[in-house]
C-alpha cells in the first residue's frame, strides 16, 4: 500500500514549516525567490523518497488489525521525522554555503575595490602642496613679581621757623634750615643726627635789663650813634640734634609718628651797630655774649611717600634747655659795659625760655 496523498501533503507541509522556521532564526528575511528554492529542494526531498506500501512496513507479533495498522503508522511518521530533519540539516548547509560564498564574492569585492583606488591615487598626478607656515617661536619673559623693600636711609633737609618765649621775652625768628639723617633700625623705629641754624631779629626798648637800673638810652651820646629806637640784636643759635622716631604705621604712603631728641645749642648774642659810643666812660660798641646749652625736645610729625625714594616731612616740636650756662664768653665785661650786662640778662631769658618749631622738609631715601 501507497502513501496517499494527504501524508504526502503532511510530511511536505512539515519540511516546508521547519525550513521556514529555521531560515527565520537564523535572521535571514525570507524573501520571495529564497521561499522557492525551500520548495523545491522538499519538493524533490518527497520525490525522490522511496514509495511505500503499509504492507511493506514488518511488525512483529500477533496483533489485531487495528493495533497492526496503529504501529505500522507510528512507524512511518518516526520514518518521515527522521527523513525531514535529514532534509531540513541539508537544506540549512547548502544555506550556509550559499550565504558563505556571498560574503566571499562580497568581501573580495571591497578588497579589489579598494586596491584599485590605492592604484589610482598612485598613478595621479601629486597635488600642488602648499608650503608649511612657518611658525616664529618667541620666548616672551614674563617680569617676576616685584617685591618692594623700603629703603632705611634717608636724608631730611627742613625749612621752618621758631619761637622763643621766656618770662620777659617772645620773639620769632627768622627763616630756619638744617638738614637730618636718619635711619630705620626697626621697621617702625629709626634714629637720626641733624643739624640746624636759626636766627632772631629783635631790639631791646624796655629797660628792664638796664644794670642796675640806669637808663642811659636817652642820653645824647648813645642815641646820637645807635639812634632813639633802641639798640638792634641779633641772636644766631647753632644746634647738633641726635633724635628717634617712632612711625605709628609700618608701610602706608603717609605714616605718622612721634619722636625724641637730644640737642646742644651754641648760641650768640650780640648788637648789629658796633660803632663805638662814650658815656660816663664807658666804650660802647664790642658788645657779645655766647653760650651753650643742652635741650631736650618732643616731636609730632608725618612723613609721606611720593615715590620709593622721594617725600617730604612736616613736624612740630617743643624744646626746653636741660642744662644753660655750660660755657659763657664775651668781649668786655659786664660791670663795666651796661649794654653788654644787657646781653646777659637778654640770653639768660632766651635760655630759660621754651621754644616751639614748625617745620617741612624734602625726604630723600636711600
Amino acid at each position: 500500500m501507497k502513501l496517499s496523498m494527504e501524508n504526502k501533503r503532511v510530511t511536505f507541509m512539515s519540511l516546508f514549516l521547519a525550513t521556514a522556521i529555521l531560515a527565520g532564526s537564523a535572521g535571514i528575511a525570507p524573501k520571495a525567490r529564497a521561499q522557492d528554492d525551500v520548495l523545491d529542494d522538499a519538493q524533490d526531498a518527497l520525490s525522490d523518497s522511496e514509495s511505500l506500501d503499509m504492507d511493506q512496513i514488518q511488525i512483529d507479533g500477533k496483533l489485531s488489525a487495528s493495533e497492526l495498522m496503529r504501529k505500522r503508522r507510528e512507524k512511518l511518521e518516526e520514518r518521515n521525522k527522521i527523513m525531514v530533519e535529514k532534509k531540513i540539516e541539508d537544506i540549512r548547509v547548502k544555506q550556509e554555503i550559499a550565504l558563505t560564498n556571498k560574503l566571499q564574492d562580497a568581501f573580495g569585492k571591497s578588497l579589489n575595490n579598494l586596491n584599485e583606488d590605492k592604484v589610482q591615487v598612485a598613478q595621479a598626478a601629486p597635488a600642488p602642496v602648499a608650503p608649511a607656515p612657518v611658525i616664529e617661536t618667541r620666548i616672551v619673559e614674563v617680569p617676576a613679581a616685584v617685591v618692594r623693600v623700603e629703603k632705611k636711609s634717608k636724608i631730611i633737609p627742613v625749612l621752618g621757623t621758631q619761637n622763643i618765649k621766656g618770662d620777659r621775652i617772645d620773639l620769632d625768628s627768622n627763616v630756619t634750615f638744617g638738614v637730618t639723617a636718619e635711619t630705620l633700625v626697626l621697621p617702625q623705629l629709626s634714629i637720626g643726627l641733624g643739624i640746624g641754624y636759626a636766627s632772631v631779629d629783635l631790639t631791646d626798648v624796655a629797660n628792664n635789663f638796664v644794670n642796675g637800673g640806669q637808663n642811659y638810652t636817652n642820653t645824647t651820646q648813645y642815641t646820637g650813634v645807635y639812634g632813639t629806637n633802641g639798640r638792634a640784636m641779633t641772636l644766631k643759635k647753632l644746634t647738633v640734634e641726635a633724635n628717634a622716631k617712632f612711625f605709628f604705621i609700618e608701610d602706608a604712603m603717609i605714616k605718622p609718628y612721634i619722636g625724641a631728641a637730644v640737642a646742644l645749642n651754641r648760641s650768640t648774642l650780640k648788637y648789629e651797630n658796633q660803632n663805638v659810643a662814650t658815656y660816663q666812660n664807658v666804650n660802647f660798641g664790642n658788645e657779645d655774649y655766647g653760650t651753650s646749652a643742652v635741650s631736650g625736645a618732643a616731636k609730632l610729625g608725618a612723613e609721606a611717600s611720593f615715590t620709593d625714594t622721594v617725600g617730604m616731612n612736616v613736624e612740630f616740636s617743643y624744646a626746653k634747655n636741660i642744662t644753660s650756662g655750660i660755657s659763657k664768653n664775651s668781649e668786655v665785661s659786664s660791670t663795666l659795659n651796661p649794654d653788654q650786662g644787657r646781653l646777659e640778662n637778654i640770653q639768660k631769658d632766651i635760655d630759660n625760655g621754651s621754644v616751639t618749631a614748625i617745620q617741612a622738609g624734602l625726604v630723600i631715601k636711600f
